[in-house]
């Protein structure tokens, strides 16, 4: 939490400030260099916030749980949440509300050409990377085998880290397949590694997780909803913009150079990455789909009701 004080007064997680020039300010926690909140950079990018009358201040963190933790403690007045913190948070009795837009899975499960692996079956004894054990991607990878007829139980899972670490584990054949967003993807193969997908969302290879899961969605205190409505529907409605700009194709040249410059990468590796993941933001959520990521990721019997912890007509 030390980490994340570095807002000024306005994140006091209700009380707001105005500028001179009449915006209101408000503390966003958000990831540096993270595709997963480039929606955000487009939206301060395009003007989207100025025009609903905002200006964002945003609090950087490098995990789910710092953005969580941030939100509660008050750092920040809105954050992006991932659903295993967000959903445990509001499963201890925390009043957070998710917000648009939701951000859709993000996970690929790939294998090197080389290992002559050629689908999810053959996986069964094999070793497959994950970020950490326990993570969101374990649990994708648990889902897809056994989608497939696999016992996940019989896979062994290794922690290999995020991009700069998991690159290696693969180059060097410490695991068979791995778990990686779809930047991650993109970048092994730049740098030279031939992968072949075994399951991705977006091909509608990875069952009916593919259909409702979520990897991202915005968060807010229920206070806040309630003392600020006002800030919070202009929030939602800037970010709806940005959706929908990143969703047509007449920006993808923009977009392009945006995300290269975001993630400091080469504009032709932030080309692949926006044809790939374009369209996987949006404003729509109903009860069913809810309901599927909270049994997904706390377990089935858990009780997030969707008209408590959802404000999706937010922004509309």
């Amino acid at each position: 939490m030390a980490l994340l004080t570095t807002a000024t007064a306005c994140g006091s997680g209700g009380a707001t400030t105005q500028t001179a020039d009449g915006l209101t300010k408000v503390a966003i926690g958000s990831m540096a260099a993270n595709s997963l909140s480039f929606p955000y950079t487009i939206a301060q990018e395009q003007g989207f916030f100025h025009d609903a009358g905002l200006e964002v201040e945003t609090v950087n963190a490098t995990s789910g749980p710092q953005l969580t933790a941030a939100l509660i403690g008050k750092s920040t007045q809105i954050a992006i949440g991932t659903p295993e913190n967000a959903m445990a948070a509001m499963d201890q009795g925390q009043s957070l509300v998710a917000i648009p837009p939701f951000g859709r899975i993000d996970m690929v499960l790939v294998t090197p050409e080389s290992s002559g692996i050629t689908d999810v079956k053959s996986l069964q004894g094999k070793q497959i990377g994950v970020a950490a054990r326990g993570s969101a991607a374990e649990r994708f990878a648990r889902t897809v085998l056994a989608g497939n007829g696999v016992d996940p139980d019989s896979v062994t899972y290794v922690a290999v880290g995020a991009g700069a670490t998991m690159e290696p584990a693969v180059r060097a054949g410490k695991v068979d397949a791995t778990v990686g967003a779809t930047s991650t993807v993109v970048t092994m193969q730049d740098h030279g590694i031939p992968l072949r997908e075994l399951a991705n969302p977006r091909s509608g290879t990875a069952g009916p997780l593919g259909d409702y899961g979520l990897q991202t969605f915005w968060t807010t205190t229920r206070d806040f909803q309630q003392g600020q409505p006002q800030v919070l529907t202009g929030f939602c409605t800037a970010m709806n913009r940005a959706s929908a700009w990143l969703a047509d194709g007449v920006n993808r040249d923009a977009a392009t150079q945006s995300l290269a410059t975001f993630l400091q990468i080469p504009v032709a590796s932030a080309a692949k990455i926006w044809d790939r993941t374009h369209t996987s933001w949006g404003s729509g959520m109903d009860a069913t789909q809810w309901t599927a990521n909270v049994d997904w990721v706390l377990g089935p019997g858990k009780n997030l009701p969707f008209d408590r912890n959802v404000l999706a007509d937010c922004g509309h």
